[in-house]
């Protein structure tokens, strides 16, 4: 053990004193609330010109009645830029609007008074012409239809209120009225069910399972591109040659990059939930209760264990993978184009977690899930406020503990000074050989 806290800080120090581990620490920080920043911007300067030079829209109005003419009025009370057009055609109106500002081609046939006085539903074409693919096009075509469905509404009322004016609209058009509620862990709680997962899906389904993910894929990339340099710069096989075990190496490079790893997924958090901010406005739940708020059972303290636990484990799992793949590199931009066989792996489960139900997959895919260590820590994070302890991580907890007992035992019998030359030398010559076939 006195041997180990050397090794472990310099193992530390060594990382943080490269300037390429910063950059995959920093660059999370920057990027992600860049991105969030430049997309809320275009989303709202999108609604703004919206706001600002109002929503245009032309009407071709065939019939030609009192109803009509009042529907014409409803649109401009409601805030529509209304331009009536005397085409002939829709075809001829559309031709007319594709060199014009508007978007919006709104026709009223022949027939709608007539419909709408004899209580039978009425007909309304509309246009919508697509110039342009974004946020605005969307908000455009979102705020029109919302129009007519009042104006809809609206005529509804006055259909039932001119048959019996005791009736009240409201309760004749919804007939039924349902109060819905969550039970969770046995607390009844008084929110719809689609408003708790709307909120639940995003912060625990995605971002826990994200930020899990985020901390395998950030660790083994840290101990790959250590091991890496220290390849580069010939002091790994210095480091083998001193009187310390193979095993002490490994583990001093397992907590040194694991240290590094949890600073960089602290960074990563950050740059997210800035990214969030600026790009999702969340509101409260329905009847305006914050999840916060909402006294949900807390999960009970194994699960918590079973967490640190299988995180401890899967950390392990991937930093063991990293140094592997550091060590049969020669150099760094080796060590790079190598990295993805880590990371993919890990990333493909950690979808399939967050968008799907694992028993849910096919066996192939529910087996990759189960065989790798990362996808444990996810699944237990996931659902630890929904739901019991998962009976697969009971059982996946020791499978992941022996296999990667296995692997760190497989990286300590290759950080042997030959072997890694050897092996290296192997590498090189297959990738000279396959730039060689490409040329």
């Amino acid at each position: 053990m006195s041997r180990l806290v050397p090794l472990v800080e310099k193992e530390v120090k060594d990382l943080l004193r490269d300037p390429r581990i910063y950059i995959g620490l920093i660059v999370p920080v920057l990027i992600m609330p860049v991105i969030g920043l430049a997309m809320s911007t275009a989303m709202t300067s999108s609604i703004e010109s919206v706001t600002r030079e109002g929503v245009k829209v032309a009407v071709l109005d065939f019939d030609r009645t009192g109803v009509s003419r009042g529907f014409i009025r409803f649109l401009n009370g409601s805030g529509l830029k209304v331009y009536r057009l005397s085409s002939k055609t829709v075809e001829d109106a559309v031709k007319e609007l594709e060199d014009a500002d508007i978007k919006v081609l709104i026709v009223v046939p022949d027939g709608f008074g007539s419909n709408v006085t004899s209580y039978r539903r009425a007909r309304v074409d509309v246009y919508f012409l697509v110039k342009s693919v974004g946020f605005g096009e969307a908000g455009l075509f979102s705020i029109v239809e919302n129009i007519l469905n009042l104006y809809a509404k609206v005529l509804s009322e006055s259909f039932i209120s001119s048959m019996n004016s005791s009736v009240n609209p409201e309760e004749v058009r919804e007939p039924l009225n349902t109060t819905s509620r969550t039970v969770i862990k046995g607390e009844v709680l008084n929110v719809p069910p689609q408003a708790l997962f709307g909120q639940f899906f995003m912060g625990y389904g995605i971002m826990v399972p994200l930020v899990l993910t985020m901390v395998s894929v950030t660790v083994a990339q840290i101990a790959a591109t250590a091991t890496a340099v220290e390849n580069e710069e010939k002091t790994l096989e210095t480091l083998l040659t001193l009187p310390v075990s193979r095993y002490e190496i490994l583990l001093a490079k397992l907590i040194g990059s694991t240290v590094v790893a949890v600073l960089g997924t602290l960074f990563f958090i950050i740059g997210f939930s800035v990214y969030f901010q600026s790009f999702f406005t969340v509101e409260g739940l329905t009847e305006g209760i914050p999840v916060s708020q909402l006294k949900l059972p807390p999960p009970p303290p194994e699960t918590f264990f079973a967490l640190s636990l299988s995180l401890l484990i899967a950390v392990f799992f991937t930093t063991s993978l990293g140094v592997i793949i550091g060590a049969l590199s020669s150099d760094v931009r080796i060590s790079n184009s190598l990295i993805g066989i880590v990371i993919v792996p890990i990333m493909i489960p950690a979808f399939l977690i967050m968008y799907g139900d694992v028993e849910a997959l096919p066996l192939g895919l529910q087996i990759l899930v189960y065989a790798l260590p990362p996808s444990y820590p996810m699944l237990i994070a996931r659902d630890m406020l929904l739901a019991e302890l998962p009976v697969e991580a009971l059982y996946g907890i020791p499978y992941s503990a022996g296999l990667t007992a296995f692997l760190l035992l497989l990286t300590s019998r290759l950080l042997v000074p030959e072997k890694l030359l050897s092996l290296q030398y192997k590498i090189l010559a297959r990738r000279m050989k396959g730039r060689k076939s490409r040329g």
